[in-house]
């Protein structure tokens, strides 16, 4: 039996804890919708999902699962045509599903939508706290021509972003300097939704729809009971090369952002922020 062709859900049970590892599986194995469900669209067996957003609704899907390390991705192709004020998103949260959010953790892609400079990526981190750090890029390619792959690398060391395996920003632990760190259980969401901040959305050309794929997780499963397991060596993401960028890795993040980052939030609020200096 070719097990790998199965597309099956492996759970690995490594000292005590366990983790999400699977090849391409189908989207109701890892995830279920969040929110507009009549604006979700299963294709492919699964291997695909289309959110919809028109006047009357947007849509969202959220993982089964919460998680304490890991390293998570999706592929997305965002939505076409004048998406002035629509936002498409991949991000990890520790905010509960219906209930008020507060201080919280959450690591954020967000695309925020074209404009006369084209499509910007917008990426926040909140460490307990209500974020505040926002740093954009310009990317180098089209985002709504084809996939491209967009991964969050979380470990008790850094908090990497990546598109296409290239690194665009760190946030590292910092807490020695008494900077806040995500440690409380996250889960994974996506969204594509309209606000007014971001502009007026041109509706005449509705509906916009955002495409996903690559619905397998690799993280630890959260576990109330010892929080720290997810911080154990045995996890791939939570050991070597991982723990800080290569020199390889170090040299392409600091092409990229001299290249093509936008907006980075250390260049207004660098008395707020002591990590800043940190994540150069």
């Amino acid at each position: 039996m070719d097990h790998v062709r199965l597309s099956l859900l492996v759970i690995f049970s490594i000292a005590g804890a366990y983790s999400i590892k699977a090849a391409e599986v189908p989207f109701n194995q890892n995830y279920v919708p969040a929110w507009g469900g009549d604006h979700i669209k299963v294709l492919d067996q699964g291997r695909q999902v289309q959110l919809l957003i028109d006047r009357s609704s947007g849509a969202g899907f959220r993982s089964k699962q919460f998680f304490g390390s890991g390293l998570f991705r999706i592929l997305m192709k965002i939505p076409s045509k004048n998406t002035k004020g629509i936002l498409t998103t991949f991000f990890l949260t520790s905010a509960i599903p219906n209930q008020p959010v507060k201080n919280h953790d959450e690591l954020d892609f967000e695309f925020l939508g074209s404009n006369d400079k084209g499509y910007a990526l917008n990426t926040n981190v909140f460490a307990n706290d209500f974020g505040g750090r926002e740093q954009q890029f310009r990317l180098w390619f089209d985002p709504t021509a084809d996939f491209h792959t967009y991964e969050i690398l979380w470990n008790q060391k850094q908090i990497v972003f990546f598109v296409d395996g290239r690194p665009i920003r760190v946030f590292k632990n910092n807490e020695h300097i008494g900077v806040n760190y995500p440690k409380n259980l996250m889960h994974i969401e996506t969204s594509l939704w309209n606000a007014t901040w971001a502009g007026n959305v041109d509706w005449s050309q509705e509906p916009f729809i955002a495409n996903y794929r690559g619905f397998e997780i690799e993280g630890c499963l959260y576990d109330h009971s010892n929080p720290n397991k997810c911080y154990s060596q045995d996890y791939y993401w939570n050991a070597g090369t991982y723990l800080q960028l290569s020199p390889n890795q170090q040299r392409i993040y600091e092409v990229l952002r001299k290249k093509y980052m936008s907006y980075d939030y250390c260049t207004k609020n660098l008395k707020n922020h002591p990590e800043c200096e940190s994540n150069k």
